[in-house]
């Protein structure tokens, strides 16, 4: 698919020196309890004058009444599809003795080839099922009329033989703060913008929801805050994202986001 960018302009050596004193002289600590891993700032109030210029990173949908982002994940498909590959020689090793191997007559053996079995399998299962059906976006919907904000969740989980639900959870805006976390791992580095979600009227954390994936852009996750708080302000901001791509990899075909029908409809119209 041919790209469509609208990146943000390249970073000035001042803007640099901004950026790194924001991120060095700011607060030690979170207002919010407990505090995330990763903490970096404490994003403005949602309901505060935003001091970055408002731009979503992608945007799926918005009009007057409510708007959707996909929030993407970071997360490196091939490793899993190389860890298939190296299990399926052992798993098929095993198969033989369990099946073909006639010196394994003992119990304890049959037991414990079994046992191999399973896990084997059971690695092999969770990694093909995290590929090939793990949605690589979930979609988040802000409602201004309503105030809400309604996030699409995929609940996986270790067990590669239960079901993994999607949840849609609806939450008040009046309760959502920003949060800006900074990763610093090898293979993971930069910002991502989370929400927080609080006890009415306190700053105790109830839950926590990703918006953006890890970025190397700061301004991204500034610009993002901005435009969805500005916009659930009722205020104007931009209609088109800084990437209005799809990105293949994160993006599989024929995945279908099934919302429940009363969320749906809640979502999308005014009170």
């Amino acid at each position: 698919m041919a790209r469509n960018n609208h990146k943000l302009p390249p970073v000035t050596a001042e803007e640099l020196a901004e950026i790194e004193r924001t991120r060095h002289q700011g607060p030690s600590r979170s207002i919010l309890t407990p505090q995330v891993d990763y903490w970096e700032e404490d994003l403005p109030g949602r309901d505060e004058e935003q001091p970055y210029k408002p731009q979503l990173i992608r945007l799926n949908k918005k009009n007057d009444t409510w708007m959707e982002i996909p929030c993407y994940t970071n997360k490196s498909w091939g490793v899993l599809w190389f860890l298939i590959a190296i299990l399926i020689p052992p798993l098929i090793f095993v198969v033989y003795m369990f099946f073909g191997a006639k010196f394994y007559s003992s119990v304890g053996g049959c037991l414990l080839i079994f046992f191999g079995l399973f896990v084997l399998s059971s690695f092999i299962a969770f990694s093909f099922r995290a590929v090939m059906y793990s949605p690589r976006w979930t979609p988040i919907r802000f409602n201004r009329k309503r105030q809400k904000v309604y996030v699409y969740e995929f609940q996986q989980g270790w067990n590669p033989w239960a079901r993994w639900p999607v949840v849609v959870k609806v939450f008040d805006w009046q309760d959502i703060y920003g949060e800006r976390l900074f990763w610093s791992g090898r293979y993971t580095f930069g910002s991502q913008l989370v929400c927080a979600v609080c006890s009415p009227g306190t700053h105790q954390v109830l839950h926590r929801f990703p918006v953006t994936p890890v970025v190397g852009d700061i301004r991204m996750v500034w610009a993002e805050w901005s435009h969805i708080c500005q916009y659930m302000q009722g205020r104007g901001v931009p209609t088109t994202p800084m990437f209005t791509d799809h990105p293949a990899s994160w993006t599989p075909e024929g995945h279908q986001y099934r919302w429940p029908e009363d969320l749906d409809r809640e979502s999308k119209t005014a009170p």
